[in-house]
């Protein structure tokens, strides 16, 4: 398959294994904070169970999200897990080559660019790999209550931007989050080539995504 995304009207970027290349976060922050592996398993199933259901709000996810968890692991999630998150993201990873270059010629082009992604501080997790964002265009799934592959939050991004959902293109690294949340909200979607998705459809290596830019 070919990409243009000058037809399009904004682009939406995951960003974990998207915007830079997989390196086994998940590992690392298990063996990073081994004392609370337990927590952080319990934070890994809830997040499976709740992976598509729109609650709505943030409020009422992080109730559900925190009766699985444990309401006493809240401190540890927003304060301890979240953080060490964003430390090891600038310790051993970098924005994919020529990432910010294609987002700063997107915008130029007059082509609106967002990411979208399941974890809180999306900030702080792009500067931590070097790259630069208009910060009232990042978003995290957990403030609209509604973790991917829920539609509501891609279509939410599209009247942020003011556009229709068939004007988006969602670039993502996931089958079952990225691209089944794009398709339920009537986007385009197409997946960075990684190792665990080589074999779907709609898969580019991350060159030819950038290529023309």
């Amino acid at each position: 398959m070919s990409l243009d995304l000058n037809r399009y009207k904004a682009v939406i970027f995951d960003f974990d294994c998207t915007l830079y290349a997989p390196n086994h976060l998940g590992r690392k922050l298990v063996f990073s904070d081994i004392f609370n592996i337990l927590k952080a398993r319990r934070e890994r199933l809830a997040r499976k169970e709740l992976k598509g259901k729109d609650l709505n709000n943030s409020g009422a996810f992080y109730t559900e999200f925190f009766n699985r968890v444990g309401e006493d692991n809240r401190d540890w999630y927003f304060n301890h897990y979240l953080p060490l998150m964003v430390k090891l993201l600038k310790k051993g990873f970098t924005a994919r080559p020529k990432a910010q270059e294609l987002i700063d010629q997107l915008e130029a082009n007059g082509i609106k660019v967002g990411v979208l992604s399941d974890y809180p501080m999306v900030m702080e997790r792009c500067e931590a790999i070097g790259l630069k964002l208009n910060k009232n265009h990042l978003w995290c799934s957990e403030s609209f209550g509604a973790l991917k592959p829920a539609a509501r939050p891609f279509l939410e991004i599209a009247k942020t931007f003011g556009v229709e959902p068939k004007d988006v293109v969602v670039i993502g690294d996931r089958i079952d989050t990225d691209y089944a949340g794009a398709k339920a909200a009537g986007m385009d979607c197409v997946l960075v080539k990684t190792k665990k998705n080589a074999l779907e459809a709609d898969v580019l290596d991350w060159e030819e995504i950038v290529k023309d830019f």
